[in-house]
């Protein structure tokens, strides 16, 4: 892989993780961690790079084939099989929370007293175009979002920065409890480190020297945007009125609306994050279509698309006339968990990859 393309996936990082990261990372943290929340996001974000690792170790062994087409041979077919059944479910199940998340989002702010229904209807039909273009249209898309995501997140950090009220900045650093801190760690850790899809890049793109270093970069960017955001989310609005707050991004935009800045800008900005969002959930369901695709030998793709989506938006219909059960399930503790499994799936194939290694037979059959 050239530079330049290791260059194109941090981008594509950066875009993919930036939704979930700011606009839905920081309500939970803030809600949770109160003037605490640097210890967790950094601890957090630091174990993620430990998931990276092992993406791009696993990347390297076959760099030309999928490792759901290879990790047969690392772990055996059947426990090989089990895991791709589990990150199967991940990805669709994850998807619906993305469809319900636009179903609030804009079925609160823009679009009173529409129907769920029809928005998720018209986010499953641009979920379905966007996932028959592949994982290399994605990519190629996120490179010119990546700009105008940075520019927006520049402007917002701006005015956060500007209202701040900066004299409650040292009770970040003196306040401390344990199990606060293991709860934020842990739901910022199972957010930052859903690396485990990029594995679904190859054969597109394959990782190589350098691949790393340029996620790792993203990684970091998207690490301080969230720290930032969280930071300036409790200097703007203090800890007891920020957890009453659902989209903090979008109340400092209003704010500015009701100032006579960003009259006209404001819908673009949301523009640009319903497009990351779109970039994410499409995502998820291309991954989790090649999952599907090991059990079917490659056949009926084009029915499998489809199939995936329906389930996801029909998991989303669910939630949204079932509002309780969707604040329970995705704040929930158990929930944080079972994303963490899925996403240590990396782990487990490099460590037991890393084993068989002492093996030459092993590898050269691999080669």
């Amino acid at each position: 892989m050239t530079s330049n393309n290791n260059w194109r996936l941090a981008r594509f990082a950066f875009v993919y993780f930036n939704s979930q990261a700011s606009i839905f990372l920081i309500p939970e943290l803030v809600s949770t961690s109160s003037y605490q929340g640097i210890a967790g996001i950094v601890f957090g974000s630091l174990l993620g790079f430990i998931i990276l690792f092992y993406v791009v170790y696993v990347g390297k062994l076959q760099p030309a084939s999928s490792w759901v087409t290879f990790g047969n041979r690392i772990m055996g077919k059947g426990i090989h099989g089990a895991f791709v059944v589990m990150l199967l479910a991940w990805t669709v199940y994850y998807a619906s929370y993305d469809i319900q998340s636009f179903v609030l989002f804009f079925g609160t702010n823009y679009l009173k007293g529409t129907p769920p229904w029809f928005i998720q209807l018209i986010i499953s039909l641009v979920i379905l175009y966007v996932v028959r273009l592949g994982a290399r249209t994605l990519v190629y898309m996120s490179d010119g979002l990546f700009l105008l995501i940075f520019a927006t997140t520049l402007l917002i950090t701006y005015f956060y920065a500007e209202n701040a009220s900066v004299q409650m900045f040292p009770a970040f650093f003196h306040y401390f409890d344990l199990p606060t801190f293991f709860s934020n760690t842990m739901a910022t850790f199972s957010v930052v480190s859903e690396w485990v899809v990029f594995l679904f890049l190859a054969p597109e793109f394959t990782f190589g020297k350098g691949t790393f270093a340029k996620l790792a970069v993203a990684s970091i960017g998207n690490s301080f945007v969230l720290l930032s955001g969280w930071m300036f989310t409790l200097l703007n609005f203090s800890p007891h009125y920020a957890k009453q707050i659902q989209y903090p991004f979008l109340e400092i935009i209003r704010g500015k609306i009701d100032d006579g800045l960003l009259e006209n800008s404001a819908p673009f900005m949301i523009g640009v994050w319903t497009a990351s969002m779109l970039i994410h959930c499409s995502f998820l369901i291309y991954a989790g279509t090649k999952c599907m695709s090991y059990f079917t030998k490659g056949r009926g793709e084009g029915i499998i698309v489809p199939s995936l989506t329906l389930v996801s938006a029909g998991i989303a219909f669910y939630y949204a006339y079932h509002l309780s059960a969707y604040q329970k399930h995705y704040f929930s503790f158990i929930t944080v968990l079972v994303w963490i499994f899925i996403e240590l799936i990396p782990l487990y194939y490099g460590i037991v990859a890393m084993l068989r290694l002492r093996s030459k037979k092993w590898w050269s059959e691999q080669t």
